[in-house]
């Protein structure tokens, strides 16, 4: 399979191991959901009444005072208490397979060059100013759209021209997740980049 360049007239071959693969919803279902959940930090946490310090005395004596019962100060109930059903640290990782994401990858870029949602540019532009960034975006057709620019280098300037543009993600080819190639209506690629992927992706064998 070849494509065409948006920014020359040159063909670039694409490896059918890895670009016309069919689709296995479940496979990316999987590795997207795992992807966000070992993305959580599970940290967030509150006390409850048993880990609120003080409340050793109790409040007033068991009868003869009207109120309910009580045997600490620190209750729920109280101001100054613990909190109830309130959020505790959580270990949210979720293991998939290697080979599952390995297919998770693959269906995704082969569904995006299907649908003619994957472009190569021979080289990337170099632009230090938003405004010349946004040009190109314009000029390519594909303002208003989310982009994900996947390289095999992080060029500084770009970073800079790209970053203050609504989504607009810059990723490395050799460490882009699949929610990153997932999660956008265009990838536009390098020609190292397409290279890294190939081998990233393709039969060791």
């Amino acid at each position: 399979m070849k494509i065409k360049s948006i920014d020359t007239s040159k063909d670039f071959k694409l490896n059918d191991a890895v670009f016309k693969v069919a689709m296995n919803s479940q496979a990316v279902y999987q590795s997207v959901v795992a992807e966000m959940n070992n993305a959580r930090q599970g940290t967030s946490s509150s006390k409850n009444r048993s880990l609120v310090s003080g409340g050793g005395k109790k409040p007033f004596r068991q009868k003869g005072t009207g109120n309910a019962r009580q045997g600490t100060s620190r209750s729920p109930l109280n101001r100054g208490g613990g909190s109830i059903f309130g959020p505790s640290p959580k270990y949210y990782f979720k293991k998939v397979n290697a080979k599952t994401k390995q297919l998770a990858f693959k269906c995704i870029l082969s569904d995006k060059v299907k649908n003619e949602a994957f472009k190569v540019i021979e080289s990337l532009p170099s632009v230090q100013k938003t405004k010349d960034f946004v040009s190109f975006l314009n000029k390519n057709g594909l303002s208003g759209m989310k982009v994900t620019i996947v390289s095999s280098v992080i060029d500084e300037k770009l970073a800079l021209s790209s970053r203050n543009v609504p989504y607009v993600s810059l990723v490395k080819a050799s460490s882009c997740s699949v929610r990153d190639l997932y999660d956008n209506d265009v990838i536009i690629i390098d020609v190292s980049g397409l290279e890294i992927l190939s081998s990233r992706f393709g039969d060791k064998n």
